[in-house]
């Protein structure tokens, strides 16, 4: 009798031992994590014509250029800091130049609009037919922008994509950040678009 307990206290022993091995090696396994996306700082430089930011201090990298006609959209970052310049090659004064600047929203604040956010926003007009808008988040910009031309963007540089929202005025919404994010919120605006319900946008 007393042996037969000596070997069920073996064997239930071993059991937990082979238990207590397989479950620390499946604590030991790396989870996949989704949020790590590509930092705006992080994104390739785009060389421009000119130099349009020589009066903006700090390290300025162009990360996205669009031609609209005669007109030029250029998006930058600097160090924690989104913003976008237009300029005309028709026009060398700055006075009908839109200019907007915001900072990466601090832990806790800025809005959830589109995914890969959050994100601080600023706007402003550049005469009476242009004016921007710009979301600025740590791993995307959102931009609409009205050219005050009548076409969409005739060249794009950077990593952007772009769709247009309405046509009169033509309004472009410009995705800029690195394929994964432009995809997640492309898909999250056809979503909109078509009435299909979708996953609310979740800070990163």
């Amino acid at each position: 009798m007393a042996r037969k307990e000596q070997t069920l206290a073996i064997g239930a022993a071993f059991i937990f031992l082979l238990a207590g091995c397989e479950s620390s090696e499946s604590s030991e396994t790396p989870s996949p994590n989704h949020s790590h996306s590509t930092s705006l700082a992080d994104l390739e430089t785009v060389a421009v014509t000119g130099d349009p930011l020589a009066d903006t201090a700090g390290p300025v990298k162009i990360i996205a250029e669009l031609q609209y006609g005669t007109k030029r959209l250029v998006a930058y970052v600097n160090n924690d800091s989104c913003g976008i310049l237009t300029d005309s090659n028709t026009d060398p004064t700055t006075a009908n130049r839109i200019h907007l600047v915001s900072k990466w929203p601090a832990p806790g604040e800025g809005s959830n609009s589109f995914p890969a956010g959050p994100y601080n926003s600023a706007s402003g007009f550049g005469g009476p037919k242009s004016w921007a808008s710009l979301l600025c988040g740590k791993n995307a910009m959102v931009i609409e922008f009205v050219s005050g031309e009548d076409s969409a963007p005739e060249q794009l540089r950077g990593q952007v994509a772009v769709t247009q929202v309405t046509s009169s005025p033509p309004t472009s919404r410009i995705i800029i950040g690195e394929p994964a994010v432009r995809k997640e919120i492309e898909d999250w605006q056809k979503s909109e678009t078509s009435g299909t319900p979708a996953t609310t946008p979740q800070a990163q």
